[in-house]
């Protein structure tokens, strides 16, 4: 049964669409982007202040990859445990603007420092720019720690939608070359599987804010005609071997599409050994980790996925 505050969002959205407000997959991408962008900074609750917030670049394949970095309040100076964070958006909308206000509720309340990394996005940058941009900041970042005020034996990577499923194949390709891994990921909501239709994708294809034809939308933005959907950087979930990987938090919620692949990959991390703490949020929507001014759930996740992160880390 959805939540009545998720159920009230929906309703205003499905006004909003009645009243003439159009669809975000009848739009040009880069109209599409402007518009929803700016929504989804006023969707975040009021950001929280935090002892300090820099703006930067880091080298990657195509140039300059944006970042911005937030150390929480009572911070002490010198290294601290930091997660790496990929925003969502589909690989085609987000930015480090839209995920302020949850970056630093997760840092605050982790007391832990976030990294938020602007990825390029697509239709301009198709598929495989994001990933590849995500995993030169992170190995940037990893190799020269000292100058992010970052302890590199404790570097997590994190990120919801899209960016739950960037963490998943950062820690995947680090592993698989034998580089050094993040010691934690935390994947909110992840898109682990593009290769089929899961049960969720089905059920939940409308009428749930992330619906069917605004994943296609998505999809045919990022993904070129003819790629291969096996590939693990679009389907993690269908890595032979999960053994090795970092410990995990993995969050999904009930009424998404993403839940069913959400949850298998986590299964897939327990069956390996790897320790892994899995949430799912039975009464709310795909978006709700940073829908936070009108869904509270979000709030409280957001405090959930950082105290595991937190007592990970051991701070």
């Amino acid at each position: 049964m959805l939540d009545p505050e998720a159920r009230t969002l929906l309703d205003l959205m499905e006004q909003a669409t009645k009243a003439g407000r159009p669809k975000l997959e009848s739009l040009p991408h880069a109209i599409g982007r402007a518009a929803v962008d700016k929504m989804s900074e006023d969707s975040e609750a009021d950001p929280p202040e935090v002892a300090s917030v820099v703006d930067g670049t880091v080298p990657g394949p195509a140039g300059a990859i944006r970042f911005r970095r937030y150390r929480p309040l009572g911070a002490k100076p010198g290294p601290l445990p930091t997660l790496i964070y990929y925003h969502g958006g589909g690989f085609v909308i987000g930015s480090i603007e839209t995920h302020d206000s949850t970056c630093r509720r997760l840092a605050n309340k982790s007391r832990c420092q976030v990294i938020s990394i602007d990825y390029r996005l697509a239709p301009e940058h198709p598929f495989p720019a994001s990933t590849d941009d995500s995993l030169a900041a992170f190995r940037h970042i990893r190799d020269n720690a000292a100058s992010f005020e970052a302890d590199p034996a404790r570097l997590a990577v994190g990120g919801d939608s899209a960016g739950g499923a960037i963490s998943a194949v950062v820690c995947q390709a680090c592993r698989d070359a034998g580089d050094p891994m993040p010691a934690f990921q935390m994947l909110i909501y992840p898109a682990t599987d593009s290769s089929k239709q899961s049960t969720s994708r089905t059920a939940f294809a409308e009428g749930y804010f992330l619906s069917g034809p605004l994943m296609e939308w998505f999809w045919k933005a990022y993904v070129p005609a003819g790629t291969d959907l096996s590939d693990l950087r679009l389907s993690p979930l269908l890595a032979k071997d999960f053994k090795g990987l970092p410990p995990a938090f993995v969050l999904t919620a009930g009424f998404d599409p993403l839940r069913d692949e959400g949850r298998a990959y986590a299964d897939r991390l327990i069956d390996a050994g790897v320790k892994t703490t899995y949430v799912n949020y039975p009464g709310t929507i795909h978006g709700f980790f940073s829908l936070t001014r009108f869904l509270q759930q979000g709030l409280k996740a957001n405090d959930e996925a950082a105290a595991v992160m937190a007592a990970h880390f051991g701070v």
